[in-house]
C-alpha cells in the first residue's frame, strides 16, 4: 500500500497560496508539495482453516480426566421466593465462563456430574435426545456435558447454536 505524505505547506497554507498568490515559475519550486511514498507492510488475510464456523461448538479435543476443565464447581442449597428449596449449581464447559443453574430441589436430592456420551448411553439416557442434541453433546467442551438428575427427573445442558448452555431433558 501507498501512502502519500505532503511535504512543505501546511493545509493552511496551501489554501491561502492557492487564493492569494500567483503561480510560481517553473524554475522556483521550493514552496510546493512533492509526493513522498512509505511502504506499509500488510498482514495475509486469515486462511479459512483458521476461521471457525458458528453454530454447535467446535469438536472437543480428546483428553484425560486429569486434564480436563470441564466440571462442577459445586452446589448450595437456597430458598427462592415463596420458601421453596431449590439446589444452586456452579459448573464450567472448558474454555467458557462458570455458568449456574437451579433444580427444584434440595441438593441432597441432586446429582450434578459431568458425564461423556457413552455414559448418557450406560445410563439409558442417550435415548432420549434427538439428532440434533446429540450433536451438541457430543462436541461439548472437553467431551463432557452438565448431567442433573433429581429424585423425579433428570437433564443435560449442552451448549447450543447460539453458544447458550440449555437443559435438555432426558428422564421424567
Amino acid at each position: 500500500m501507498r501512502r502519500w505524505i505532503l511535504t512543505g505547506l501546511t493545509p493552511l497554507g496551501l489554501i491561502a497560496q492557492g487564493a492569494c498568490s500567483e503561480p510560481a515559475p517553473p524554475d522556483n519550486l521550493s514552496n510546493t508539495v512533492a509526493p513522498i511514498t512509505v511502504e506499509t507492510p500488510i498482514s495475509p488475510a486469515p486462511s479459512t482453516s483458521d476461521l471457525h464456523p458458528t453454530g454447535a461448538p467446535a469438536p472437543a479435543l480428546a483428553t484425560d480426566d486429569s486434564q480436563t476443565a470441564s466440571k462442577v464447581l459445586g452446589k448450595r442449597d437456597r430458598t427462592i421466593a415463596g420458601g421453596k428449596h431449590v439446589c444452586d449449581i456452579d459448573f464450567v464447559y472448558a474454555g467458557r465462563e462458570p455458568e449456574n443453574v437451579f433444580w427444584e430441589e434440595p441438593c441432597r436430592a441432586v446429582t450434578a456430574k459431568m458425564i461423556r456420551s457413552a455414559d448418557l448411553k450406560a445410563l439409558g439416557r442417550w435415548s432420549r435426545l434427538d439428532s440434533f442434541q446429540r450433536k451438541f453433546v457430543d462436541q461439548m467442551p472437553g467431551g463432557r456435558v452438565l448431567y442433573i438428575e433429581g429424585s423425579l427427573s433428570a437433564s443435560v445442558y449442552p451448549i447450543d447454536e447460539t453458544g447458550n448452555s440449555i437443559e435438555v431433558p432426558v428422564a421424567d
